[in-house]
């Protein structure tokens, strides 16, 4: 087992840990099921930072950006996560998206090129089922799994200088089974932490990809809610000739509003 495929279970072990510890040893059987689907929408803005290296057949690509970095070179960007609950059981899906581009050092001398940049863009989209085991006025806990996708498509182009400009790109894409946790714990009436984990890949996508999340939320009404806190996700992907190591972290804030 790697350091990183370590570093990764023992902090969803944690994650799940302080979880389980959020909810009272009295907590009682889930709650009975309802007759109808309540559906919460949440956009948010995740201020990721990325460190890692990408290597595929369009060429290598070390890096290490802060979100202040990222932004520079952000193109466009679009997150949003959708939750439907009945009962015990709840699906949630996440989507994000984004596109960066930024200047490369140009190979050779002499003028060949008249520069250089590298575009990359990236998409994630996942799908977890969460079922509740534990439900109290104080908190739940709910475990489950799911599927999680990723597409990453890297273009290299040079400028023409006294060579033609050239380009190329290559385009990887992977689905990862997932497992995952879930704890709510409510501070207040109106304010609550969430705690989510999961761990995946397991060399079926990925060798191995794990995510932790905690989030701070404010009701402000029976529909309206806001949340601000922390994501961390990371990513190892070896397959053929493309070698994917990404970690995305940074703070997180979002608002949800509930059919």
């Amino acid at each position: 087992m790697s350091t990183e495929h370590g570093r990764g279970m023992v902090m969803a072990a944690a994650v799940s840990g302080l979880m389980a510890m959020a909810l009272p040893a009295s907590a009682q059987a889930p709650i009975p099921g309802t007759e109808s689907w309540a559906v919460t929408l949440s956009p948010y803005v995740w201020f990721s930072g990325m460190s890692g290296e990408i290597s595929v057949p369009a060429g290598s690509v070390d890096f290490s950006a802060s979100f202040g970095d990222i932004f520079q070179t952000l193109k466009f960007s679009m997150m949003g996560l959708a939750e439907a609950r009945r009962g015990n059981l709840s699906i949630v899906m996440d989507t994000l998206y984004l596109n960066l581009q930024q200047g490369v050092p140009v190979p050779g001398s002499h003028g060949a090129f008249s520069g250089g940049s590298v575009r990359t863009q990236s998409a994630e989209i996942s799908a977890i089922g969460l079922y509740t085991l534990t439900e109290a006025p104080s908190g739940r806990l709910e475990l489950g799994g799911g599927l999680r996708g990723w597409w990453f498509n890297t273009a290299l182009t040079y400028s023409p200088g006294l060579l033609p400009g050239r380009s190329t790109d290559s385009t990887t894409s992977w689905v990862d089974p997932i497992f995952a946790a879930r704890g709510v714990l409510r501070l207040t009436d109106s304010l609550s932490f969430t705690a989510y984990g999961d761990v995946g890949g397991f060399g079926v996508g990925s060798q191995f990809t794990w995510q932790a999340m905690g989030t701070l939320d404010w009701r402000v009404n029976e529909r309206l809610s806001a949340s601000i806190g922390y994501r961390h996700i990371h990513i190892d992907y070896s397959k053929g000739r493309a070698e994917i190591g990404i970690d995305l972290s940074g703070p997180i804030i979002g608002a949800s509003y509930r059919f």
